[in-house]
Formats: C-alpha cells, sequence, structure tokens
C-alpha cells in the first residue's frame, strides 16, 4: 500500500482546483481499503473522493485522500417484475446507468450523464427531471474511517430528502466510505416525461420510447445546458433550489411576480434558483477568477481563481439573493479546506 506525498489534486476534481494532498492513496479493492486505513498517519485527517465532481477544494489539503476506485457490478437477484443490481462505489455513476440500459433495465434512465461515483451518489441524494436515487435504492454497504467496522443502510435509515442524506449530517459526514450500493430496478419500463424538454424532445425524434432512447434524451438535454467540465471546469449545479412556504412565497411574488415554483405534497413550494440567479443579473459575470456560466445561472466556472474563487463568487450571489428575497441558496457541493474532513 503506497501513500503518495504532495499529489496534485487538478485531475481528480472537475472544478480543476490546483491544490495538492499531504498524502493520496487510490483504492481498487476493499481489502486494500481495510489495510490503507490501518497503515495511514493518524494524526491527519482524511477525505474520501470519487470522481470530484461535488466538491469545491478551497486550498492544500492537510491530509490523506482515499480515492475510492473499487469497480464491479453485478446482479444479485431477479423476481418477474423486477432485478436487484450491487455496484463498487468507485464505478462512475453514468457507466451503472448504461449497463443497467444495455440489459433493458429501468428506472435510472433519467439520472444519465450525472457526474460522480455510485458510492456519491446516497449521500447527494441525486436526482434530475422527476427521478431521485432514493426511488430505486435498496441499500448500501459503508466502512466507519476511524475503526474499519461495516455497516449495512436500507432506505428508511439512509434519511433520504432532497439531495441529503443521513451522511450529510454531522454525526456520519466524513467518517463512512460507501463501498457499495444496491439498487432495484425494473424489467417494465415505467417512464418520467412529464417535463417539457423531455416531452419537445421526445416528438422530435418520434421513435418508439425505450430505456436507451429515453437515456439519450437526457444526456442531449443536459450536453445542451450544462458546460463540459473538461472545457469549462465547474461541479455541476452549484445550489439547491430552496424551498419556501406560501406566506414566503407571496412575499417573493411581491418582489419577483414571475418567479418560477413547483407545489411540494407537503404544502411548500420549490423556487427555480437559476431563474432568481438570472433575475437578478449575474448570468455571465465574472468575480476574481470565477464566472457565472453564459447559458445556466446554476454553473459556477473556474476561470484561474480555483475553487477559493468559486466560493467568494457563490457568497457574493447570495449577498444579492437574501438582500432582496430574504432566502439562502444552499450549495450543492461541500467545501474542503486545509483541515476539513469530508466524504465526497
Amino acid at each position: 500500500m503506497k501513500f503518495t506525498q504532495g499529489v496534485s489534486l487538478k485531475g481528480n476534481n472537475t472544478l480543476a482546483s490546483d491544490v495538492k494532498a499531504a498524502y493520496f492513496v487510490s483504492i481498487s479493492r476493499e481489502v486494500d481499503l481495510l489495510r490503507a486505513l490501518k497503515e495511514r498517519p493518524l494524526a491527519l485527517p482524511c477525505l474520501v473522493m470519487g470522481g470530484g465532481s461535488n466538491i469545491v477544494l478551497t486550498s492544500d489539503f492537510d491530509g490523506v485522500v482515499l480515492h475510492n476506485a473499487i469497480q464491479g457490478i453485478e446482479l444479485i437477484r431477479e423476481d418477474e417484475r423486477y432485478v436487484w443490481v450491487r455496484s463498487a462505489g468507485g464505478v462512475e455513476w453514468h457507466a451503472l446507468v448504461q449497463w443497467a440500459i444495455r440489459r433493458g433495465f429501468s428506472g435510472v434512465e433519467n439520472l444519465s450523464l450525472i457526474p460522480g461515483t455510485v458510492g456519491a451518489a446516497p449521500i447527494q441524494n441525486i436526482g434530475a427531471y422527476g427521478v431521485e436515487l432514493c426511488d430505486v435504492f435498496v441499500s448500501l454497504e459503508a466502512i466507519e474511517i476511524a475503526t474499519g467496522r461495516r455497516i449495512s443502510r436500507d432506505v428508511d435509515m439512509c434519511e433520504f430528502a432532497y439531495r441529503h442524506s443521513v451522511f450529510k449530517t454531522e454525526e456520519y459526514a466524513g467518517k463512512w466510505i460507501i463501498v457499495s450500493v444496491t439498487l432495484k430496478l425494473q424489467k417494465t419500463p415505467r417512464y418520467v416525461t412529464g417535463y417539457g424538454e423531455i416531452e419537445a424532445e421526445l416528438a422530435a425524434r418520434k421513435e418508439e420510447l425505450t430505456p436507451q432512447l429515453m437515456s439519450d434524451v437526457i444526456v442531449s438535454i443536459r450536453q445542451r445546458k450544462l458546460p463540459d467540465p473538461s472545457v469549462l471546469p465547474n461541479c455541476g449545479s452549484f445550489f439547491k433550489n430552496p424551498i419556501v412556504d406560501k406566506f414566503e412565497l407571496a412575499k417573493i411574488k411581491g418582489t419577483l411576480p414571475g418567479v418560477i415554483n413547483y407545489p411540494l405534497d407537503d404544502g411548500r413550494y420549490k423556487l427555480a434558483a437559476g431563474w432568481i440567479i438570472d433575475q437578478l443579473g449575474w448570468k455571465g459575470r465574472e468575480f476574481e477568477g470565477a464566472k457565472v456560466h453564459d447559458k445556466q445561472a446554476l454553473v459556477l466556472i473556474n476561470q484561474g481563481g480555483g475553487g477559493k474563487a468559486v466560493v467568494n463568487l457563490s457568497r457574493k450571489i447570495n449577498e444579492d439573493v437574501f438582500a432582496m428575497l430574504g432566502i439562502y441558496l444552499e450549495p450543492e457541493p461541500q467545501f474542503v479546506g486545509r483541515k476539513t474532513t469530508v466524504l465526497l
């Protein structure tokens, strides 16, 4: 087990923050992970990284980066209607989606092209176009960093919510490594198409709807809306859509009458954060080495200032939003500083 010192993390995060880790080790087998946990410098904090798509590195990391590269996908059970699929945590999420689609399994096609790894997906409860991970999630296996202890958590124990899970709480964040995830997928597809962009593209293609076609449509839409991180370094949608009650919504409509909102089952409303940022004039604006994307105001781009510049830009945007509407836009990615320990 080799811990490499002074490793640049620029190629390990989609924001291309050019920072270094004091120690770095890539893990391709679970047995190597357990060994690494025993042999790592115990006095130093740990940072678990997968694809680095949901992280903002603001400085060099004075600790040990454990890169989860454990691979493997397997069909572990099936009946007449469903299949149960287990994937290792280091598998790229989109690779798992493609694996399922090639076999005719349905349930994750709306989550196509979401960056990151399978091990990171439950932490954020990734979601897009009416589907969230929790809709197909069965369980996960995780290992405690401090002790090497293994736990299994089912869907209820993960406490999933909008872009949230128990692994983002103070009790669990940064203390566990998700080594596998089990999903329950459908043999007979049930499509979620109730979005204008999806309906329009399906109508234009005039093809029989299949999981592959649905995935192709989602990929096409995402590629039009979101910049390629290899060209414009970014970590996807930077802010969560804020959720407000009816009284807050009425107040916001007094300032922004056309505010885009979606009613939720609990009587509250989800607002379109990107639309709000656009209305406040931030789309395309630059600030000290970071920029709001010209086409999608939810995307913040590193233009040479690194993660710190992106964080500063996000704070400027939030100052404007709060001053105008009295609400706070919560960032989706996690910020990691010199000694911060997080799990991604």
